[in-house]
């Protein structure tokens, strides 16, 4: 405790105090707070520090592009997925994604062009029966109803934004080059993709890290879940998944047309 202390900017004998008061705007180290108060952490105390230390964020400023999204719930528990997401053998997955009359922008918020359908799915905020923060967060509910809308469901693939952890360094993966948002290579079920990001950095689901570009070996659909998005991320898909999609996230979903213009920032008021 005494390091978590250290990391939070808390004084170790005022730690007690800082546990119970009331959170500023954007602190997200109260989440860490929250469930690391006197809990054993299930990776032992060299896990927790790295984990800590890679995502302490406590100040008034919410995060913004070129900082990575910080403050995620904690999962303490180790999991069977973590050797089924695995570095890639190399980058020509991905090259789909790669067209020059598409901007880097639009790619990231809303994948490739040319889905029959792309719908913008909230990150819960409000929808009933999905916890924003937790397992059943919108983007794994999403890619569980998405595994169905494919052939190829036990072979998929998510790029990672290099960025996004902090520390320890990123892993050695093939690199998916594109502009501002250099991002990893993974490869692996759909279903456990959802937790790539923690798994290929951590070796467990020890936070709710979502993946940033999500899609299957046959390309039916792609998930773009841009690093700073705050209110929504994006599908784009065939009619039948998008109706799936909005059968599994009822009041969350709704068509967009690609790369139209969306919110990107939670109201900080």
């Amino acid at each position: 405790m005494p390091f978590v202390a250290e990391q939070l900017g808390v004084a170790p004998e005022e730690f007690a105090e800082y546990g119970q008061r009331q959170q500023r705007v954007y602190e997200h180290a109260w989440e860490i707070r929250e469930l690391l108060r006197y809990r054993d952490f299930a990776e032992g105390e060299d896990g927790l520090r790295r984990f800590v230390a890679a995502r302490v964020w406590s100040t008034t400023r919410p995060p913004r592009r070129d900082k990575p999204r910080l403050g995620y719930r904690l999962r303490l528990r180790q999991t069977e997925d973590m050797t089924e997401v695995r570095p890639a053998p190399n980058a020509d997955a991905a090259r789909w994604l790669l067209r020059t009359d598409v901007d880097w922008w639009d790619l990231v918020r809303y994948g490739p062009p040319g889905f029959d359908a792309y719908v913008r799915i909230a990150f819960a905020h409000g929808v009933q029966d999905v916890d924003p923060q937790g397992e059943d967060r919108a983007v794994r509910v999403a890619l569980a109803a998405l595994a169905t809308c494919t052939a190829t469901p036990s072979s998929g693939y998510a790029a990672i934004w290099e960025g996004w952890g902090g520390h320890p360094p990123a892993p050695e993966a093939p690199r998916v080059d594109i502009p501002h948002r250099e991002m990893l290579l993974f490869t692996g079920p759909v279903d456990v993709l959802s937790d790539a990001p923690a798994l290929a950095w951590y070796g467990s689901a020890l936070g709710y890290q979502d993946p940033h570009l999500v899609w299957p070996e046959d390309q039916a659909w792609c998930l773009a879940c841009e690093v700073d998005e705050e209110i929504e991320f994006t599908v784009g898909c065939s009619v039948d998944a998008s109706q799936a999609l909005s059968k599994a996230l009822p009041g969350a979903v709704r068509r967009v047309h690609y790369g139209e213009p969306a919110p990107m920032y939670l109201d900080p008021a």
